[in-house]
């Protein structure tokens, strides 16, 4: 299920920052095995719940299908979960041209990702992608101006995208990876973003990821978090599973970030140039032109 270890911070007992880091191991050997048979029992039954030509769409991605019997693992009834989560994900895959959608460069997406630009960098210790994001260079009025479709669709093909990224690596190193960590520069949040329009339009990206790309993340960095987002924090934490706290890493200035990641086995070629990294990234409208301009 949705699981990632908690990391050494400052003044954690040994004994416990070991117990992560067995936890940590433990995860990423679970993420690489391949299917065992009780999860091809869920993988065949989910596949055979959707109709034509759905069910041979979907039969394509095997990861895909592979993700959502991992991430309603822990459902109560887990035949259930599954099966609803696939239909709901492959009801919008096909409402959003998801199948197609390297097939040729979709209309006002450069725009999208100048006004919402993310990027791909380097990898952790375990092979997972590292994607950042910084809050100073995001257009939330613009963005608020599209149709929630458009929204979807575009954030959509750029998170397939970063699904192809992991399964290019996937092939490459031989050792199977789904999960990524995003690193969020939270530099000039200020509230107005956290309400009204700029809070919805922020909502409605991440929603995407959330919902239709289940069991994808393995860690989140907060870079430069303010005081009152602390304040925040420290309440909502409260509200939610443990295992999500512990992938949420609050880690300070750029200074402090860079030595975070470095002490977590993260080699200063992977973190991104702007926290004092060596790692230029790629912008991930850059990769996808990759695809598109194929055609």
């Amino acid at each position: 299920g949705e699981e990632a270890a908690e990391v050494k911070t400052e003044g954690t007992p040994h004994h416990v920052t070991a117990r992560m880091a067995d936890l940590e191991k433990r995860l990423a050997g679970e993420e690489a095995a391949p299917m065992n048979a009780e999860e091809k029992k869920y993988y065949q039954a989910a596949l055979e719940s959707l109709p034509e030509p759905e069910r041979t769409h979907f039969a394509s991605d095997t990861e895909g299908v592979m993700l959502i019997v991992r991430g309603f693992a822990n459902e109560k009834d887990r035949m259930a979960g599954t099966i609803e989560a696939i239909k709901m994900i492959s009801e919008w895959r096909e409402r959003n041209g998801y199948y197609t959608d390297f097939d040729n460069p979709l209309p006002g997406a450069d725009q999208f990702h100048k006004w919402w630009p993310e990027k791909i960098h380097g990898t952790d210790k375990f092979g997972h992608m590292l994607q950042s994001l910084r809050i100073e260079e995001l257009d939330t009025e613009k963005i608020a101006s599209l149709a929630d479709d458009q929204i979807e669709r575009y954030q959509g093909q750029r998170l397939k995208a970063y699904s192809h990224y992991k399964l290019e690596k996937t092939r490459e190193t031989g050792m199977q990876r789904y999960k990524h960590t995003l690193i969020i520069d939270l530099k000039g949040i200020g509230m107005g973003m956290l309400a009204g329009q700029k809070r919805q339009t922020v909502k409605k990206i991440f929603h995407v990821g959330s919902t239709y790309f289940p069991e994808t993340m393995w860690r989140i960095y907060l870079v430069n978090p303010p005081m009152v987002f602390r304040a925040v924090w420290a309440v909502v934490k409260n509200f939610l599973h443990p295992i999500t706290v512990n992938k949420i890493q609050f880690c300070g200035n750029y200074k402090d970030a860079t030595k975070k990641m470095m002490d977590e086995s993260i080699p200063m070629d992977s973190i991104p140039e702007w926290m004092g990294g060596a790692n230029k990234g790629i912008t991930a409208f850059e990769y996808i032109q990759h695809f598109t301009s194929k055609k």
